[in-house]
């Protein structure tokens, strides 16, 4: 037994990879963030509540919109190390990449160039 989950199923949860487990994470996270927006929207707009009450759901929506999108935008950042790591990108895409990258180092360099000649 692991943590609270019988054996069986800790067998079952080892089976997926890192990939698939991160693909899986990034769909369920991004149906999660349309249902609460939907959610969010049909109490605040199609029924008839309080002014008080839809503004208490407006608030918890807009929290839990934010969370979720940080969580989506944590998930991905590690989905792109992952595939970075594994060379799964093809080699055009990973020329992109670089180039987007080397473009980034160029600024960078230049704006501490220009401080330190300041």
């Amino acid at each position: 037994m692991d943590y609270i989950f019988p054996e069986f199923i800790t067998k079952l949860l080892k089976k997926p990879s890192d990939r698939t487990q991160l693909e899986a994470s990034l769909v369920g996270i991004t149906l999660m963030v349309l249902g609460s927006l939907g959610i969010g929207f049909y109490f605040i707009f199609l029924t008839d509540m309080s002014i008080f009450f839809r503004i208490c759901i407006g608030f918890g929506s807009l929290g839990i919109f934010f969370f979720q999108l940080s969580t989506l935008a944590m998930t991905y950042m590690q989905y792109y190390t992952l595939k970075t790591a594994l060379g799964l990108y093809p080699k055009d895409t990973r020329l992109i990449m670089k180039v987007s990258e080397a473009k980034e180092l160029v600024k960078e360099l230049n704006g501490l160039i220009a401080k330190k000649w300041e």
